[in-house]
């Protein structure tokens, strides 16, 4: 693969080619974390994967962990976009978290590695003893939750939902819920956790806690 920038001057980049540059960065990093997880993947291994020379990388990114992060940011605002897209082209908002679900169902099988979610739980829960990683984690889970419950108080506002309880602890319970069926899937595999009927569940749980008004008993 044809190294870029090697022995020669950078030439002076636009923001768009700046920004196509970093893209390329961490869509490499992506495809790296998801083969090799997070601790055995090397900076080494996503420069090679991205075909710049370290001294490009270095222009955007000192660390693996740097890199890492921008991808879960990266991640991030394309899952947002998405959700936006199923707001606009869903018929209710129960029909956005049976998707939502389904989706990750999807993804998850349609991986051999289970997509980036192994890197993601391997970098925060053999970390989290560190203190910026946990001040980052906690943020993302309280960022996560307060997005999922704005999506449950936009159902209740339609009175499409009649919840048994507080939507902020639905929330966090469907949060643990989650959690649990990925750490089980990642230790033990798909087959033996049974992850397409942990999911079911889910669906189901979820189910008895909203009460989705505005669709037939299943």
């Amino acid at each position: 693969m044809k190294r870029e920038g090697s022995g020669e001057m950078s030439p002076r980049l636009t923001d768009t080619q700046k920004e196509r540059r970093n893209l390329q960065i961490l869509e490499a990093a992506k495809r790296v974390f998801t083969e090799k997880g997070y601790g055995a993947a090397t900076l080494k291994d996503i420069i090679q994967e991205t075909g710049m020379s370290r001294g490009w990388i270095y222009l955007y990114y000192q660390t693996k962990e740097d890199i890492f992060e921008a991808l879960l940011d990266y991640q991030d605002a394309d899952y947002e976009q998405y959700i936006n897209q199923l707001m606009d082209s869903s018929s209710s908002i129960w029909e956005m978290v049976t998707t939502i679900y389904s989706q990750q169902l999807q993804e998850l099988h349609r991986s051999p590695h289970g997509g980036l979610m192994p890197a993601f739980y391997e970098y925060f829960l053999v970390g989290w003893r560190e203190e910026p990683r946990r001040e980052l984690l906690l943020k993302r889970y309280e960022k996560g939750i307060a997005q999922f419950a704005e999506l449950l108080r936009i159902g209740v506002e339609r009175e499409e939902f009649s919840p048994v309880m507080n939507i902020m602890d639905i929330s966090r319970l469907a949060a643990s819920f989650q959690e649990g069926i990925m750490t089980h899937y990642i230790a033990i595999g798909p087959e033996k956790a049974n992850t397409r009927m942990q999911y079911e569940a889910l669906m189901l749980y979820l189910k008895n806690l909203l009460h989705p008004v505005s669709i037939k008993e299943m």
